[in-house]
């Protein structure tokens, strides 16, 4: 990792920041992502008696879609209220706190592990796919999604865009992995192979996020976002004032008939373990 990352600083932060906005993560993020989940399971080849771990599994939307397939479910996160979510959200499913860097089960457990834009969030994420590795069985698959770059991702673009235009990116948060680093085909490719995948694939997905009106956009995203929320929540009152102005402003642009809709794309990288 870089030196200037404070590794369990950054930890520290995406804990605590994903388990103060778990309902709201769950309520708006998980379900834009959660648009992801069939092309996820199909392409671990997910059915009835797989026996499938969701790494950072959050608020266990990925879980359910697996659960309600057939397969055995095993879900894994750090941040303590994201349980208590995925714990309602799929009560058939299995949900234990751990770090997705030390995973707490024995060599080929599983025969499929997927990890929806998790790996993000990860302060060594060659670590976490490296545990991927190891607790898969043999011939075993491997799906995880994260988002593209705000240039191919219309929903990003707008709210980095508005922050960097009319507010400051430094606002004190510890410092992390680049964002959008797996959102490359080339990148995920490379951290596959050298973990050991083979028959890897990268594909793009599109989604879609839905808000009421350009103004639902502010109220929305600090309560579903934990690095977005703070960004915003940390401006001075007039760069933040300026911020939401232009998100309300872009947004209006994606206006339809059913409301607002901001296009976004993530990439579903997956492999096999030989």
């Amino acid at each position: 990792m870089p030196a200037e990352i404070d590794y369990e600083a950054f930890k520290r932060f995406e804990r605590d920041g994903y388990s103060s906005v778990a309902e709201g993560y769950a309520s708006k993020t998980a379900v834009v992502s959660g648009q992801a989940n069939d092309a996820i399971l199909d392409a671990v080849c997910a059915g009835a008696g797989t026996r499938l771990l969701d790494v950072a599994c959050g608020p266990g939307v990925l879980s359910a879609a697996a659960v309600a397939r057939g397969a055995d479910v095993v879900g894994v996160d750090f941040a303590p209220n994201m349980l208590v979510v995925a714990k309602s959200a799929c009560p058939q499913g299995e949900f234990k706190a751990a770090d997705a860097e030390e995973l707490p089960f024995e060599d080929g457990r599983f025969d499929a592990v997927v990890c929806a834009l998790g790996v993000l969030h990860f302060p060594n994420p060659e670590r976490a796919i490296a545990e991927v590795f190891r607790v898969l069985r043999p011939g075993g698959r491997y799906g995880f999604t994260c988002w593209r770059p705000p240039a191919s991702n219309p929903f990003f673009q707008l709210i980095l865009g508005s922050i960097q235009a009319h507010g400051t990116m430094e606002v004190g948060l510890p410092a992390g992995p680049p964002l959008f680093r797996f959102g490359e085909a080339a990148e995920c490719e490379r951290v596959l192979r050298e973990a050991g995948f083979v028959e890897i694939e990268v594909t793009e997905h599109q989604l879609v996020w839905p808000f009421a009106s350009p103004e639902e956009v502010v109220r929305i995203v600090p309560t579903a976002t934990a690095r977005l929320g703070s960004l915003l929540a940390l401006q001075t009152d007039d760069r933040r004032r300026a911020i939401e102005r232009a998100i309300v402003l872009g947004a209006a642009a994606h206006r339809t008939q059913e409301g607002v809709r901001i296009p976004s794309v993530v990439v579903l990288a997956t492999g096999r373990k030989p």
